[in-house]
């Protein structure tokens, strides 16, 4: 069942560029609400996606984020939150050419880049504050 929820998850923020509530999913893949919530704590708890704090809401699959966030993909005329930079480029790599943009930390200032035939333009930098091997110890803010 884990799986069945996982896949209905990305798939959902891939039409819909939104998380699903426990709600929709349940009624989706005619499952009842605990059913529902003990699959997203499951997938919590082996990282495959992360739950904001004390609720069975969807915060992110990775790629994708479930709250509005400073980093964004475009395909089209859809635009999708990402947890960061890397997240951002990933969007694009699931579904598409389009642009991802970011805030600039110190001026605020919006950065964007275009994805085209897999190459990204113009050239940037992603800078990590944290070495991949810690990104877990608290993936909400790393």
């Amino acid at each position: 069942m884990q799986r069945t929820v996982r896949a209905f998850i990305y798939g959902y923020f891939r039409d819909e560029a939104a998380a699903p509530t426990v709600a929709t999913i349940a009624d989706q893949l005619s499952l009842s609400t605990s059913a529902v919530e003990e699959a997203l704590e499951r997938l919590a708890e082996s990282h495959a996606i992360v739950l904001q704090p004390g609720t069975h809401t969807i915060w992110m699959a990775h790629p994708f984020s479930g709250i509005p966030t400073d980093y964004t993909a475009t395909v089209a005329d859809r635009t999708w939150f990402a947890n960061c930079g890397w997240d951002s480029i990933a969007i694009l790599a699931l579904l598409g050419d389009g642009t991802f943009a970011s805030k600039d930390p110190l001026t605020g200032a919006t950065n964007q880049w275009t994805v085209k035939g897999g190459a990204i333009v113009p050239d940037g930098v992603v800078h990590f504050l944290v070495p991949a091997r810690q990104f877990w110890d608290d993936i909400g803010y790393t």
